[in-house]
């Protein structure tokens, strides 16, 4: 009797950790995403380049020349590639900027096993400005970041160590335990996260090194004082719950602008809103990076 109930408690365990294992590669190992073609729907000269991360991954990027002696660096979002951000490039370059846009770690044409949502991607970013200040035709006095999702989290986990003097951040997460718990009941619906999410945060935590709540972005706002910051966000976004901006508002009331999307949901909140989009983008980094 003791040795079947010892038997099933093992098979349990067993079908448990493979769910687990099968889970948590469905976060962290993303299929690569390569959109080479995007590129000729804008007519952008870019030179390809690539560069380490502080710990050490080749990353695959572009840079393109702008005319007014400010750079953007472009973050994209989970399991997406640079490709994600090139509206964004299109138009800070026509407005005379130059842009770095890279693909984070194991996403894109990038090295890397595991995408961590912030937790070793900072040092990708820290690897981005080691190359720009090789770049003599770059003036590290005037740089600035712009992050969608995942992007916008590392630019707050990194920015504040970073010579990076203005920050745009659309639709990100506060603290990534909202994210977990969201996206749990969004996609795996009817499953109890008690025990298969702890188990998956635990398989993750050991395939990765990274403890994954423990990623809490609003953690690191007291270090972009200095920074001035604009955060959007979608009112309708059901990926990252619009309740993430309204505990960046609480926490850090001295953030320059909120800007709160009411028809947008997570990756449309400059599609809905193009034209005050990119007049609130272009007057932000005006006001920050040439004056």
């Amino acid at each position: 009797m003791i040795v079947n109930i010892l038997l099933g408690c093992g098979i349990l365990l067993f079908l448990a950790l493979g769910m687990s294992w099968f889970v948590s590669s469905r976060i962290i190992m993303r299929p690569r995403e390569v959109h080479e073609e995007e590129w000729r729907q804008y007519q952008l000269h870019r030179e390809h380049v690539s560069f380490r991360s502080t710990d050490g991954l080749q990353l695959d990027g572009a840079f393109i020349h702008g005319g007014n002696g400010a750079t953007v660096i472009l973050l994209h979002g989970y399991g997406r590639s640079k490709e994600q951000m090139l509206p964004q490039a299109n138009l800070l370059n026509e407005a005379g900027y130059s842009i770095l846009m890279f693909d984070f770690r194991a996403s894109g044409q990038s090295e890397g096993k595991y995408i961590t949502f912030g937790g070793r991607e900072v040092a990708d970013l820290e690897g981005a400005i080691r190359y720009l200040e090789t770049r003599p035709d770059v003036d590290m006095s005037r740089v600035g970041a712009l992050g969608f999702s995942m992007g916008g989290a590392v630019a707050i986990l990194k920015s504040g160590d970073l010579p990076i003097k203005a920050l745009v951040i659309n639709s990100t997460f506060a603290r990534f335990k909202s994210v977990i718990w969201q996206n749990f009941r969004e996609y795996l619906k009817g499953i109890p996260f008690f025990p298969l999410g702890y188990l998956t945060l635990f398989v993750m935590k050991i395939r990765t090194g990274i403890y994954y709540p423990a990623i809490n972005p609003i953690r690191s706002l007291q270090k972009l004082k200095a920074i001035p910051l604009l955060i959007m966000h979608g009112a309708h976004d059901r990926r990252i719950p619009v309740e993430n901006l309204f505990e960046f508002q609480r926490d850090a009331p001295w953030i320059k602008e909120f800007w709160l999307v009411r028809r947008a949901e997570h990756e449309d909140v400059y599609s809905v809103t193009k034209e005050q989009y990119e007049q609130k983008l272009l007057s932000f980094y005006r006001k920050y990076l040439l004056h």
